[in-house]
């Protein structure tokens, strides 16, 4: 059965044939059930991706309405992900630039040392899916910390970092319940108090990590400690929902396929282009505009499926994948990305994990937009 609408196919067993038909068929059309204007295939969703009156928020609303008020909403508002226009451009210049230079080689090794630590915990053993599950969920995230110079090296400490990032991770969900979005708001002071301690603190090590030369960047471009602090957590944030659908979704084609394992950085680029973990994004128009040729108004909102994008055109086999969006918006860390997710297949593989098993026993977390496997 086909899913009811494109929400619906973020979780279906098999929502490719639906993303090919809307892509051929409707390449860009208004959802009547949804009450949105949806853009499938790749042209239109390039096309939305750079539209200048295109944003990442609905002008009155810079912050979730569940989330303002609280750290939370704090936290969020000073994303630069989740910001549009020029205030925001230096941050990100400099964020683009740290992030290019880190080598893909230095971030596996980074991810080994920190699988050896979590060795020593209980309940980290892969034969169970909840303890594959907190390895998705921790290895890429704790990684990302490390490489900012963070203090995660400790088994202990990289959980406890790992668990705060999830569950400010889950607050932004449209799904959120009330409970969700109180644990979040806790996640994100514990994090903003847990970072400013590191940081009054360096790590004493050869290598400081990204965090100290973001922030002597930042301060020469006159921006605000808190805005760093933000974004820095923001990446560990990116890394969480992203990675762990992406390691989760490697683990069930090898145990669907059944065959050799292989290469592992070569497979986390095919998932991410043929199953990948971020299905969608939204756009908000901040003004009246000519959209894809259809005339569309200030404050109406678009679903962009870049599942649909990528399965559209699954011959471009080198191309970058759609999961980490285009334009001015694209993920600055689409290779560290599925090197810490085939990292952390590397790593479950290592420890015994049997993939196999793991697809015979799963479902898709709730979600609108990230496709993660939940194993049982």
């Amino acid at each position: 059965m086909m899913p009811a609408d494109p929400l619906e196919a973020v979780t279906h067993p098999d929502p490719y044939p639906y993303y090919r038909a809307l892509a051929a068929q409707r390449p860009f059309g208004f959802d009547e059930r949804l009450g949105l204007w949806v853009a499938a295939a790749p042209a239109e969703v390039a096309a939305v991706l750079a539209h200048a009156d295109c944003r990442v928020r609905p002008a009155a609303q810079p912050v979730p309405p569940a989330l303002a008020g609280s750290a939370a909403g704090e936290l969020f508002g000073r994303l630069i992900r989740m910001n549009d226009g020029a205030a925001h451009a230096p941050l990100k210049a400099i964020l683009l630039r740290l992030m290019a230079a880190i080598g893909t080689d230095a971030a596996v090794a980074r991810a080994a040392m920190l699988a050896a630590a979590l060795d020593a915990l209980p309940g980290m053993a892969p034969d169970t899916g909840a303890a594959v599950n907190r390895w998705i969920f921790t290895l890429p995230v704790v990684t990302v910390a490390d490489l900012l110079g963070l203090p995660v090296r400790a088994g202990a400490d990289a959980m406890a970092v790992a668990a705060r990032v999830a569950a400010y991770a889950a607050a932004q969900s449209p799904l959120a319940t009330a409970g969700d979005v109180a644990a979040g708001a806790d996640a994100a002071r514990w994090l903003g108090q847990w970072l400013h301690a590191a940081t009054e603190v360096p790590r004493q090590a050869e290598d400081p990590g990204l965090l100290p030369a973001l922030r002597h960047a930042a301060q020469a471009e006159g921006i605000a400690p808190e805005a760093v602090a933000a974004n820095a957590i923001g990446l560990m944030v990116q890394a969480c929902e992203a990675s762990a659908g992406l390691a989760g979704n490697m683990l069930l084609r090898l145990g669907r396929a059944g065959t050799a394992v292989g290469n592992l950085p070569e497979l986390a680029a095919r998932v991410a282009r043929e199953d990948p973990p971020v299905q969608n994004t939204r756009r908000f128009l901040a003004a009246d505009a000519c959209l894809c040729g259809v005339p569309v108004r200030a404050g109406d909102a678009v679903l962009v499926l870049l599942a649909a994008a990528s399965c559209a055109t699954p011959g471009e086999a080198g191309g970058r994948a759609w999961t980490f969006g285009a334009g001015r918006h694209a993920c600055p860390g689409d290779a560290l990305a599925q090197a810490l997710a085939a990292a952390t297949v590397e790593a479950l593989l290592a420890r015994g994990a049997r993939p196999a098993a793991l697809a015979r026993a799963f479902r898709y977390r709730p979600s609108h937009n990230a496709r993660i496997p939940h194993f049982n």
